[in-house]
């Protein structure tokens, strides 16, 4: 028991040396949006119904947690993220000992802790699969419990259920760990009739996610936004995960996986040896279990088409499994026994697993500011410069004026802590190939033209001039910012990627600094 208390303690230990030094980094885009919305839900608003964003609620309802702390707001919710990847953490090792001594153990939950925070896999921002890890571990450790359990085996099952549907809740592609425990069932369940122990554990435990889920559908019924829910949440993902050719996934992907590799390689080569290990001392089971949960947990990460890095942390605890359980297989190895002792090979190994992510978050936290971390994770975006226009929008405006962004910052908002004058606090959803893009585009405009927002920040995204997306709302808003607003700021960044917010009345704003070009206008509403 003692040795127990210490593995979890050194777990805790290493998760927040090297994420308390990381809280300050500002948001990004998704960040910005998941604390607005829950910024919102203060004020008796619906997440779909009121603002618009395609991810499950649970999101929103931890950021709420979240802003409730007595601490500054982007270290409160990345406070929180840092006791859910702890949390992580901890559940991965009490799995890991189901096949693993206490130490081993110990190593596969910090080697998690460590990948899971690399800024590689974008792993310092409180994004919905750090939050999504934890019930998805605990739902493992509930299914396993329940195969071997004979009196508790259906409360299990159900819970088990439940977890997943949990996980659900935060982000949709969770639900392939559902039919990934179903398939291991027949694997692990003892004797008897495997395929009727198998259905039954396909019904109960669907019926703890369904329960989940009609709560949500109840919840959302009576706030009279189960429409916008459904469509939000599901339908306009099943169009969104559609838009990307076979080709350009291809690519996505390897140059996701090109990145991933400066850091992961020497865990993704361990990993593959501690597979074949399993294979080879007869643990067919077990290596049936890690292959298995491994390729849904691609399966989830490819969904989209898009491989953002992120999307690759529902990976890292698998990875982190069989790269120990290689490092077991290697430190037992003959070839090198005579040349290092014991202890030797554990520190050699333990070494390699954990020193390419270790360099790659040294700089971030001994040496970056929080706003070169955050150009740093996020090359060619202006998530550090966000905190000053809203800063300046907070100044120039009143608690009740709303805003306008043509562009994908919603953390402007939240920091601003001002209303947008549309549902969309990005205007993302809009451009794209559906059906419905140029009426949709067409109700935004005029959301906006009766809402007269007090101030506008002209920003646009890459992902607006795709080829073949509707331009209505591109032109409209133009037409619209030109007749209605003044420049009040300019926002340009140099050939570093550094951005400066340049007041209109300076000098300087009349011709862009030299290696500097505008990217960006701040406007506030004429008077009439």
């Amino acid at each position: 028991m003692k040795r127990i208390v210490l593995s979890l303690a050194i777990i805790i230990f290493v998760t927040s040396a090297i994420r308390l030094p990381l809280l300050n980094i500002p948001f990004e885009r998704d960040e910005g949006a998941y604390a607005y919305i829950a910024w919102r839900l203060g004020h008796h608003e619906l997440p779909y119904r009121d603002w618009v964003d395609q991810k499950p609620p649970g999101i929103y309802w931890v950021y709420r947690l979240a802003l409730n702390l007595p601490l500054e707001p982007v270290r409160a919710v990345h406070f929180v993220g840092m006791l859910f990847s702890a949390a992580s953490a901890c559940a991965l090792y009490f799995l890991a000992r189901r096949f693993l001594s206490v130490s081993l153990a110990c190593g596969v939950a910090v080697l998690f802790a460590v990948l899971s925070a690399d800024p590689r896999v974008e792993g310092t921002a409180a994004n919905t699969e750090l939050f999504m890890l934890f019930p998805l571990i605990l739902s493992q450790l509930a299914f396993l419990s329940a195969v071997n359990a004979v009196r508790s085996r259906i409360p299990l099952m159900v819970l088990c259920g439940a977890l997943t549907g949990i996980a659900v809740g935060f982000k949709q592609v969770a639900a392939v760990n559902w039919f990934f425990l179903v398939a291991m069932y027949p694997a692990f369940a003892a004797g008897g009739n495997r395929l009727r122990d198998t259905l039954a554990f396909a019904a109960w435990s669907a019926i703890g996610a369904v329960w989940v889920w009609s709560f949500l559908a109840i919840y959302f019924y009576f706030q009279n936004g189960l429409d916008d829910f459904i469509y939000n949440v599901f339908t306009h993902n099943l169009g969104y995960i559609q838009t990307e050719s076979w080709a350009k996934r291809w690519r996505l992907c390897r140059h996701t996986l090109t990145a991933l590799s400066r850091t992961q390689v020497l865990v993704w080569m361990f990993a593959a040896a501690g597979l074949v290990a399993l294979g080879m001392t007869g643990r067919r089971k077990w290596l049936l279990f890690l292959a298995a949960w491994l390729v849904t947990g691609l399966i989830a990460v490819g969904a989209s088409g898009f491989f953002y890095p992120h999307y690759f942390q529902q990976t890292l605890p698998v990875l982190a499994l069989a790269g120990v359980l290689g490092a077991e297989a290697l430190y037992g190895a003959r070839f090198w026994k005579t040349l290092l002792a014991a202890p030797g090979r554990k520190v050699v190994l333990g070494a390699t697993l954990i020193i390419l992510p270790a360099i790659a978050i040294f700089p971030f936290i001994f040496i970056y500011t929080p706003a070169q971390a955050v150009r740093n994770i996020y090359p060619g975006n202006l998530f550090a410069e966000m905190p000053e226009i809203g800063r300046r929008l907070a100044q120039l405006t009143g608690p009740d004026d709303r805003v306008f962004i043509f562009g994908a910052e919603p953390e402007v908002l939240f920091y601003a802590q001002r209303v947008s004058a549309t549902r969309y606090i990005f205007l993302i959803p809009l451009y794209g190939p559906y059906k419905d893009a140029r009426d949709r585009q067409m109700a935004v405009a005029s959301e906006i033209s009766d809402a007269r927002p007090a101030a506008a920040l002209y920003l646009p995204n890459d992902l607006f001039s795709v080829p073949g997306t509707e331009q209505y709302l591109t032109r409209w808003s133009r037409s619209y910012l030109q007749t209605n607003f003044y420049s009040n700021a300019y926002l340009t960044v140099d050939r570093a990627g550094t951005g400066r917010v340049i007041s209109s009345g300076d000098a300087l704003a009349l011709s862009n600094p030299p290696g500097q070009r505008r990217v960006g206008v701040l406007g506030l509403r004429k008077a009439r």
